[in-house]
């Protein structure tokens, strides 16, 4: 949400909380009911976009992150596995496959670490002892078993799959931060075209009342300077 949002959001639940705080001063107006639940929608259709748009990006950064560090740990320590095997066994084509220093490891991006891990992990399913061969034969000599390989390579599908969900969360955060601007818009109209008059109308009759409305529907900014209205609302809030 932007400053201007916030402020607004604020501002509608301050009166929406004066209009429960002072329902006996409306009950006999039966519009005013209808205006107080629409608010009410209106803040909840907000509160919930606003919670989506925090989820969206953090969640998936959360995730990736994680992933990341288990295919990153698990892809460098089964690749100096296999390279020890290989310079032992006179197979200089996968040491040069697998050999990264720790400097151009560190640098790897997440695409191409997760295809050095694909890498990896073929070349080490290459050279496994097969399931009636002698376990402590080739990469087993080096403490190398099939479940570590395959639990390398479900890591690696997974982190490769995750690389597609910033997208989506971008997505999702776009439609998230429309509804917000919808919604506080929606708000405001009601608050100004609706909520307003009936309230003015209220006012000889429940001074008190309106007095609290009043001020509730002051918005408290200090994201802007006095009377800069934001880009998008030359209006009065």
């Amino acid at each position: 949400m932007t400053d201007l949002q916030t402020n607004r959001y604020d501002m509608h639940r301050a009166v929406l909380g004066v209009l429960d705080t002072h329902a006996d001063a409306w009950t006999a107006v039966p519009a005013m009911q209808d205006l107080r639940d629409r608010l009410a929608d209106l803040i909840a259709q907000t509160r919930s976009a606003a919670q989506a748009q925090t989820r969206t990006s953090e969640g998936a950064t959360a995730v990736k992150a994680d992933l990341r560090d288990a295919v990153a740990d698990r892809s460098w320590r089964l690749a100096q596995a296999v390279a020890a095997w290989a310079r032992a066994n006179d197979r200089p084509d996968v040491v040069a496959a697998v050999t990264l220093s720790a400097r151009e490891f560190a640098a790897l991006r997440d695409a191409a670490l997760a295809d050095y891990s694909e890498v990896v992990v073929a070349e080490a399913r290459l050279h496994l002892p097969t399931p009636e061969a002698d376990p402590t034969t080739g990469l087993g000599a080096y403490g190398v078993t099939a479940a570590f390989v395959d639990a390398l390579d479900a890591l690696d599908d997974e982190f490769a799959a995750e690389l597609s969900t910033p997208r989506e969360a971008i997505v999702a955060r776009s439609g998230a931060t429309r509804a917000i601007a919808v919604a506080t818009r929606q708000a405001q109209a009601l608050l100004r075209s609706e909520m307003d008059p009936t309230v003015a109308f209220l006012a000889p009759d429940a001074p008190a009342f309106a007095a609290d409305y009043r001020n509730a529907r002051t918005i408290i900014d200090r994201g802007r300077g006095p009377g800069d209205p934001g880009p998008d609302d030359p209006e009065t809030p």
